[in-house]
């Protein structure tokens, strides 16, 4: 809630009306489950899956996925979707709970572990996972792959954040990286001992969720100097992609991916060439 700018007590009340929702399952003799193949729903789903698991009544739970965006699809489309519902079997909720469990350790040695085998009963849980993994810092330039990437689209000049967004956005075949989230990215950048980037107004937890309107209102114009600021590389930017700044290390990253907290002395990363976990030094 910090990083966003949200008001803790908010987010938790959140996640409290989310909760109650979900106890009120055994009211229904049906309940389906909509998710699509994205990094963001497949850790919900198998959260779900896990907190269903545990209990003792769940008659009636159906799982639809999709590898198409629920947003984007018409009536027909939904509806042709409906028709393919399953029964959640309990290889299903095992695997889930198994996936759960690896992604909120205190270290991703078994996340790692379990990207390594195929998940027929999850068909896309193993490649979402994969990417999470390729957030944690690379070997050398300690670099997340969201962060390289922002860095390598400002390689031939000064962008527009909303231009690097986009660009950005797109080159995950499972796109699942929302804007503020992306614009919390560009925060340990451009705020770090040692930017990475320059040309941030301010930090994103300034910018707030709004409704368009007439005239804008101050969360719209606070969110639109953000996405329209234009920004560029720095030298230890230039430096990183070259492999000769590392900045997980130089720049002390303390954040969190599931339940591991990498920080200075616990600075797990990932070769995604090799694809295999590295452990901290």
């Amino acid at each position: 809630s910090q990083s966003l700018g949200l008001e803790f007590d908010s987010v938790r009340a959140d996640f409290a009306e989310r909760d109650g929702q979900l106890e009120i399952h055994i009211a229904f003799t049906c309940v389906d489950l909509w998710f699509e193949h994205d990094l963001y729903d497949q850790l919900q789903l198998i959260q779900l899956l896990d907190y269903f698991a545990h209990e003792p009544e769940r008659l009636g739970l159906r799982l639809i996925q999709s590898d198409h965006y629920l947003g984007l699809m018409d009536e027909t489309q939904v509806h042709e979707l409906a028709q393919r519902a399953c029964p959640v079997s309990a290889v299903q909720l095992e695997t889930a709970s198994e996936a759960w469990e690896a992604f909120t350790a205190p270290t991703p040695r078994a996340l790692a572990r379990f990207v390594k085998q195929p998940s027929p009963a999850l068909p896309f849980l193993v490649p979402a996972l994969r990417r999470a993994l390729a957030e944690l810092p690379a070997p050398r330039t300690g670099l997340s792959l969201t962060e390289e990437r922002i860095l390598r689209q400002l390689v031939d000049g000064p962008q527009s954040v909303a231009h690097v967004y986009g660009a950005v956005h797109k080159m995950d075949e499972a796109q699942f990286l929302a804007d503020l989230p992306f614009f919390l990215r560009l925060d340990g950048l451009a705020f770090a001992h040692e930017p990475l980037i320059e040309g941030l107004p301010f930090t994103s937890s300034e910018c707030k969720p709004f409704r368009a309107s007439t005239p804008a209102g101050p969360e719209e114009i606070t969110y639109r100097t953000f996405a329209t600021a234009e920004i560029a590389l720095t030298e230890a930017g230039h430096a990183a992609l070259k492999g000769s700044f590392d900045h997980a290390c130089e720049n002390a990253i303390d954040r969190w991916l599931g339940g591991t907290r990498l920080q200075p002395g616990a600075m797990w990363r990932y070769d995604r060439n090799a694809e295999r976990l590295i452990d901290p030094n």
